[in-house]
């Protein structure tokens, strides 16, 4: 197996801005995820800023999105990871629900912060029509009061990664958020990502990347970075 995937963290979301920029100027682990509290909102939507990287993330690739040849469009269950992929893939977006697969493992670390908690099934397809929803529960059953432990997001992304190891498409995009990529890509046991791709992501960047198996019996997979597709991060956060 090796497949081509394209990585995609959301653009820019309500909860975003002062928490990021704090991040930026030096503030602890701690007191971002507090500034995200302070701003925070269910499902937290893109800002007008988040469409516009969104829209903007294949402008580094020649031939822009369409000729990057995507198969599948994998997204989280979360409204800006789902839009975010909607404006930065549209003709793949544009394919049918069996080709915009949208995944709750796929979702940001989860609990004690509302932006990741999803909104019910019957809501998203009603707004998101052109997406596949069919393996979402009605409701979110992944989100606590308590704060996800870190090595449970690695896990979640894990079962996402073995799910798009096991597709039979080859150039897969993967759009979620800046924390599952990071604890999947730097923290679990069966990835191995180098350093291009393990990189911490800002909004709305885009990252190509080779995904292999390195041990298929033990359940360990690969990702080097793929050149062709230069990252390119948005600025205005």
């Amino acid at each position: 197996m090796r497949k081509r995937l394209l990585l995609l963290r959301h653009g820019q979301a309500l909860h975003n801005p002062r928490a990021e920029a704090r991040r930026a100027a030096g503030c602890s682990f701690d007191e971002f995820l507090h500034t995200m509290k302070e701003d925070d909102a269910l499902d937290a939507d893109l800002t007008p800023l988040g469409r516009q990287q969104a829209a903007a993330a294949c402008n580094s690739v020649d031939g822009g999105a369409a000729s990057l040849g995507i198969e599948l469009i994998v997204a989280s269950s979360l409204s800006r990871a789902i839009e975010t992929a909607a404006l930065a893939f549209p003709e793949a977006a544009a394919a049918g629900r069996d080709r915009f697969i949208s995944l709750d493992c796929l979702c940001e670390r989860s609990g004690w912060l509302l932006n990741a908690k999803r909104r019910p099934r019957d809501e998203l397809v009603s707004r998101f029509p052109a997406v596949g929803f069919d393996l979402l529960t009605e409701t979110d059953e992944c989100w606590t009061e308590e704060l996800e432990e870190e090595a449970a997001c690695a896990q979640r992304g894990y079962e996402a990664l073995l799910w798009v190891a096991r597709r039979p498409e080859s150039t897969i995009a993967v759009v979620a958020h800046g924390g599952i990529f990071h604890y999947l890509l730097s923290q679990h046991s069966k990835v191995s990502a180098d350093a291009p791709t393990a990189a911490r992501f800002g909004n709305a960047e885009l990252r190509a990347c080779t995904l292999c198996w390195k041990d298929e019996a033990a359940g360990t997979l690969r990702l080097e970075a793929d050149e062709s597709v230069q990252p390119s991060a948005m600025s205005g956060v």
